[in-house]
């Protein structure tokens, strides 16, 4: 090999290692496509919140569903997956859509590849501040609280149906109310499930849920007789009856105020 030649292959060398390293730099700073709720192909799971906004809350009690939806995004929700909030008012028995809509998106990543001033940027302006402004907004009060009809649209739409984590966090006093059915004056909890099937007719009566996490906030209204809420508790023990897998699971809480 002639001396220029020799001095040559040195140079061809390291341009072919820094067109390589070029090559993987550009594939790891490549980032899927996101649609206009931020998410990849496939949400990586489905969070949905449902606010009941039939009766009026206490700011202690506003207070308390913020931090307890945002408590469920920051501890349970992993990055990529569709976090939903829905506002149930009399409205929403024909018009159920969400108030928000957004998929987490990852607040960390490489000090290489990402930048992560960044990321928490985005995080915060297109994630964090819509969602708690979803979860503050202020909605009339409404003549009916069509919470279970609310839910059973949701078991058969797709924003809760998910191959992989599907979670239902729900904030209300559960006292279902609408033209056909109400759980006020509730007596005998198979009464009323009756009543409740006769009401839905022909359509799905109760949810039928596979590996759902279910959490119930349940919104506390010392007006409410004893009898009453035990009638209820039973009622949605019924109605949440049919949630089928490992993950599947039932948690009440109360909420203050």
């Amino acid at each position: 090999m002639s001396k220029p030649n020799k001095w040559m292959w040195p140079s061809v060398v390291a341009s072919v290692l820094l067109l390589a390293a070029i090559l993987v730099a550009s594939q790891l700073n490549k980032k899927p496509k996101l649609d206009a709720h931020g998410c990849g192909l496939e949400p990586a799971g489905k969070t949905v919140f449902v606010i009941d906004q039939s009766e009026d809350l206490t700011e202690q009690t506003k207070a308390e569903v913020v931090a307890r939806a945002m408590k469920v995004v920051d501890e349970k929700v992993k990055a990529g997956e569709l976090v939903s909030v829905f506002s149930i008012t009399e409205l929403s028995k024909k018009n159920l859509v969400p108030v928000f809509s957004y998929c987490k998106p990852s607040r960390e990543g490489s000090r290489v590849t990402s930048n992560p001033k960044l990321l928490e940027r985005i995080y915060r302006e297109k994630f964090a501040k819509p969602l708690e402004k979803a979860l503050r907004m202020p909605i009339p009060g409404s003549k009916e609280s069509p919470v279970a009809q609310a839910i059973v649209d949701l078991s058969l739409s797709e924003h809760l149906n998910s191959p992989a984590e599907s979670r239902l966090v729900v904030f209300s006093d559960l006292m279902e109310h609408t033209d056909k059915f109400s759980l006020y004056g509730c007596k005998a909890a198979q009464e009323a499930i009756s009543r409740f099937r006769y009401a839905r007719g022909a359509t799905v009566a109760r949810p039928a849920f596979k590996d759902v996490e279910i959490e119930l906030n349940i919104v506390p209204r010392p007006n409410i007789p004893a009898p009453v809420g035990k009638c209820r508790d039973a009622f949605w023990v019924w109605f949440f009856g049919d949630n089928e897998g490992a993950r599947a699971s039932l948690t009440p809480n109360y909420l203050p105020g």
